[in-house]
């Protein structure tokens, strides 16, 4: 009998409540050592110490989703069991949104798919059109070399890269991008909003020479053959580039009446600025295809992101027609929906 004023006894911790304890100690354990792991490794923009710091938190954090999942499976099956309607449906629901978080977390990143269009024979090319790569925080070695491996099955003359080459990648860009010095087509690229600082790390200069040592070719302000046509690289929008070498591009005119040029640029909105002769076809990337694909709130966010609401496919303009890739990559969050990454097969 235990006496008046005394302190109770603790209940002993039963075997179940120690594994969690050990277990929750050991991914907590686990997550703060990646996270130190990587946000060491990451190039950081100055001042934005605490975004990076987020953007990997969410990065590894997501995998809490799946005990989450196992564990609102168990309370469900148990309140089914015990033909308890409101608690099951609750935990259906929460099962149901965890699950759309796991797909977008960890399935649809990782479904590269191959989609072909064709717009036109006058070249005599096709290409691989892909953007946002966004190699750093998300997207990361093991996806570019997927991508690489891919591309290198395509019937393709050519990959053309549509800017964004990064987002918070290692200080080593020259071991980072390595994977693309085995892509056996031609590639030239243009760079991107987050590769010129716009948001993003000052890494400008060292990203143009380690890709030019990986045998990418740049062609901002220059001009290419592609097939029958000329390609002319235009740079970022954000950046300031586009505009000068838009108006450059209009006071070149074309070289004779039947010649066909093709721009590759980064902002879609670069094509809004065409005038008539300048190009016959821009492909751009950019907008991710909203990424996360929510109707009415997607759109929403690409009135925010490109004046002409771009989402993906072809767009026929007053001056020009405009073929924008949803991308491969990912930046703020994760995650895709509904969006898969794509490499976009053009018969040009």
């Amino acid at each position: 009998m235990r006496r008046a004023g005394s302190r109770p006894e603790p209940s002993p911790i039963s075997a179940p409540q120690r594994a969690a304890i050990v277990g929750l100690t050991a991914l907590s354990t686990l997550f703060v050592l990646l996270l130190w792991h990587d946000f060491r490794n990451t190039w950081i923009s100055p001042g934005y110490e605490r975004h990076t710091l987020f953007h990997l938190s969410v990065y590894w954090g997501l995998w809490l989703v799946w005990p989450l999942l196992a564990w609102l499976g168990w309370r469900g099956g148990r309140a089914v069991r015990a033909w308890r309607v409101a608690p099951a449906f609750v935990a259906g629901l929460a099962f149901l949104a965890c699950a759309a978080l796991a797909w977008a977390r960890f399935v649809e990143p990782q479904r590269l798919v191959v989609r072909e269009t064709r717009l036109g024979q006058q070249c005599g090319a096709q290409v691989a059109l892909i953007s946002d790569i966004h190699l750093g925080k998300f997207t990361r070695e093991r996806e570019l070399n997927r991508l690489v491996d891919r591309l290198n099955t395509l019937p393709i003359d050519a990959v053309l890269v549509a800017g964004d080459w990064t987002y918070g990648p290692p200080h080593d860009l020259a071991a980072a991008f390595a994977p693309l010095a085995r892509i056996k087509y031609p590639v030239f690229g243009v760079l991107g909003n987050h590769d010129e600082q716009m948001p993003g790390p000052p890494l400008a200069d060292e990203l143009r020479e380690a890709l030019t040592a990986l045998n990418v070719k740049l062609i901002e302000g220059r001009r290419v053959w592609l097939g029958r046509c000329t390609l002319i690289g235009i740079g970022d929008l954000y950046a300031g580039i586009a505009d000068s070498q838009v108006q450059h591009l209009q006071l070149d005119p074309p070289a004779h009446a039947a010649e066909r040029r093709i721009v590759l640029t980064h902002n879609p909105d670069v094509a809004t600025r065409m005038k008539p002769g300048m190009a016959s076809l821009v492909l751009a990337g950019h907008t991710h295809g909203g990424q996360v694909y929510v109707p009415v709130l997607t759109q929403m966010m690409l009135q925010r992101n490109t004046r002409g609401a771009f989402e993906q496919g072809l767009y026929p303009l007053p001056h020009t027609r405009l073929y924008v890739t949803p991308g491969i990559g990912t930046d703020i969050l994760p995650l895709r929906f509904l969006v898969p990454p794509t490499i976009d097969v053009l018969a040009l």
